[in-house]
């Protein structure tokens, strides 16, 4: 992919560049339904006067979403005067362009930065949560022995781990872990069962060795199946991808115990703290949960995840590249980028 920079609104208060990059995965990501060795992303920089701060799109190949969406989104951007009235801005944003909620994340996650360092507040100072931090996963995918052995060595003093499975695969993953570890985990099928009886026998084996949840056993638009498990099913049925924004929750609240929140689905940090109070509200489970984004994305993330039951951001502990673990001026970040 080629590196360019466009800036627009040169006359506003608040400027816009961005930086198409692909971020590398240490090992290949596998799931029930694909294999992925990285992710291409955008990254998007706001400057307001002596004020600047970053924000990040990522474009999963199974999402409608790619970098001509957010071409086509900065295109035809109005940008804000000031950070004063965030939430009501990237609503207005959803409301024109309701398919790039992708794209909208990253500016959303700009101007919470932006606001950051004009105020001196923090995500979480400016919603008037608690900045506690909380433990978070780490995200196996399917992998063979050595693959998992290796993973849990780098990655000793994590305090649990993700498992991604298959209704194919689910024994022999689960068998491989507990031989290697005795570290709690849990289960993301990513859709990859499609026996209700094989998934609820599951939930009973998973119960048993002390699992917190099952996320997302059936396809996304099978509700049914869903339903009947949660119905049986001794441990939480978490939604993941039968849940994306705000307006999915009435839906969501018959069929699933709770949801796997990501600033990138919902379309950033606003709509995110509005979905987590309305779980909340509702009696459900949530996680907050990545994409494989960098930490400019797991940073923002981590800001709003007292409102969650589960922390699940561990998109920067997945990738090679991240510039963004230390900390380094814009210039230095341009450069690394645009190598």
């Amino acid at each position: 992919m080629s590196i360019f920079t466009k800036i627009f609104n040169t006359k506003r208060m608040i400027q816009i560049q961005y930086f198409p990059y692909r971020l590398n995965f240490k090992y290949p990501f596998r799931l029930s339904h694909t294999e992925r060795t990285g992710t291409d992303n955008v990254y998007v920089l706001l400057t307001s006067g002596e004020y600047s701060a970053w924000g990040e799109a990522v474009f999963i190949p199974y999402y409608s979403e790619t970098l001509e969406t957010f071409n086509h989104l900065v295109s035809n951007l109005k940008l804000p005067e000031n950070t004063d009235n965030i939430v009501q801005y990237i609503q207005n944003l959803k409301n024109l362009f309701p398919h790039s909620n992708f794209c909208i994340a990253a500016i959303d996650i700009a101007l919470h930065n932006l606001r950051t360092q004009i105020t001196g507040q923090t995500i979480s100072k400016q919603y008037q949560l608690s900045g506690q931090p909380k433990d978070t996963s780490f995200t196996i995918g399917i992998s063979t022995e050595n693959e998992m052995e290796s993973k849990l060595f780098e990655n000793s003093d994590m305090s649990y781990f993700k498992l991604k499975v298959s209704q194919q695969e689910i024994e022999r993953i689960i068998n491989t872990f507990t031989k290697l570890s005795n570290k709690p985990f849990t289960i993301d099928a990513n859709q990859g069962f499609t026996d209700r009886n094989e998934a609820l026998n599951w939930s009973y084996k998973l119960a048993d060795k002390g699992v917190w949840y099952m996320e997302q056993p059936f396809h996304k638009d099978d509700f049914e199946s869903h339903t009947w498990l949660k119905a049986r099913s001794p441990i939480p049925i978490i939604a993941d991808e039968s849940f994306q924004t705000f307006s999915d929750l009435e839906k969501i609240e018959k069929s699933f115990n709770g949801v796997n929140l990501k600033v990138m689905k919902c379309g950033g940090i606003s709509e995110g703290v509005a979905c987590l109070k309305r779980v909340q509200e509702l009696g459900l489970k949530s996680i907050i949960g990545c994409m494989s984004e960098s930490s400019v994305v797991i940073d923002a993330s981590m800001q709003i995840a007292s409102l969650a039951d589960w922390v699940d951001l561990d998109g920067n502990l997945l990738i090679t590249n991240d510039h963004f673990k230390t900390k380094k001026t814009n210039e230095e970040l341009i450069r690394l980028i645009k190598l």
